[in-house]
């Protein structure tokens, strides 16, 4: 019994990932999914076969739970960004271990070494907010920042995205006071150029979980509307109705900036992501989107679009 095939490292969990196990010569055969940090996900379990071909992207889906740090070093390794597994195969007489492989939660394939972002590679950032690139790398990557200063002068600063995986590389502007634009230059792969700008009074940063396995930034700049829900529960009794619990939700109603269509192709994830946070007094607070569809709005070349956010959890009272 061995392991025929497995999928590449880094393979994307929206693409199916299949395995084959041939030489099976127990009448009973059991394939064990150990995640790390998760223990053991799944079990599939055949009987009277010789060779099996079965996916694994199922178990997986779902499985990542991103963090934003929001401190640290400026390149660190996205280990929140990606799932480790191994296969276990058991029968009577044998029992073998897969390799240990690295999956993304992502939608497609990627080149061994890119960039992933939903968003255009120009940007704006506030003074005081920060923005996060997701690489992909492959060899060592060099990376360099440069900085514009009000006084027209240029700064810049050297870092190394190392060997292969997922990085993260952090971007705080307030760190870079008196900047008025800077460069994350990653060349070949991506050179991502930000605008530094007052920070928006009544603006508000939203993150979110892309299709690529990447975190995404965006300031909605108004604040439309606040909406207070409240659910109840009741209860029939010889007096009437009575009301036994109760839990509320403070919402919120963002509108976006009139945007160009491509910014508008990434924002639009914002309605399928599988999570969703929001700046609340320099804490990222977990939201869920409660728009089932995004009315967009149109202005000649420039559109804009509202989106409801609620706390994932309910205020008991």
């Amino acid at each position: 019994m061995h392991f025929e095939s497995l999928p590449p490292s880094y393979a994307p969990t929206g693409q199916p990932m299949w395995c084959t196990i041939t030489e099976i010569t127990d009448p009973v055969m059991e394939v064990q999914l150990h995640l790390s940090s998760h223990g053991i996900i799944g079990i599939k379990r055949f009987v009277n076969q010789s060779s099996v071909t079965f996916d694994v992207a199922p178990y997986l889906a779902r499985r990542v739970r991103f963090k934003i740090p929001l401190a640290g070093s400026a390149v660190e390794i996205g280990s929140d960004r990606q799932l480790m597994l191994t296969l276990v195969a058991v029968s009577a007489s044998e029992r073998i271990t897969s390799p240990t492989i690295i999956y993304r939660p992502a939608q497609d394939n990627e080149e061994p070494t890119a960039l992933l972002t939903t968003l255009p590679t120009e940007r704006l950032l506030a003074a005081n907010e920060m923005d996060e690139l997701t690489f992909l790398s492959g060899p060592p990557q060099p990376l360099q920042l440069v900085v514009t200063h009000r006084d027209g002068t240029i700064s810049t600063s050297s870092f190394i995205i190392p060997g292969t995986g997922l990085f993260r590389f952090r971007l705080d502007a307030a760190d870079y006071p008196d900047a008025t634009r800077i460069v994350v230059d990653g060349s070949p792969t991506a050179v991502v150029g930000y605008t530094l700008t007052h920070p928006l009074e009544g603006g508000c940063r939203v993150a979110w979980h892309s299709s690529r396995g990447s975190l995404e930034q965006y300031t909605f700049p108004l604040v439309k509307a606040k909406r207070l829900t409240v659910e109840k529960e009741r209860i029939d009794s010889d007096t009437g109705s009575e009301v036994v619990r109760c839990a509320s939700r403070a919402c919120i109603v963002l509108q976006s900036a009139l945007e160009s269509e491509e910014m508008m192709q990434g924002l639009k994830e914002l309605l399928s992501a599988e999570q969703v946070w929001m700046l609340c007094d320099g804490v990222y607070e977990p939201m869920e989107v409660v728009n089932d569809e995004l009315e967009i709005l149109c202005d000649g070349l420039f559109t804009c679009f509202e989106l409801t956010l609620c706390p994932t959890r309910k205020n008991g009272m």
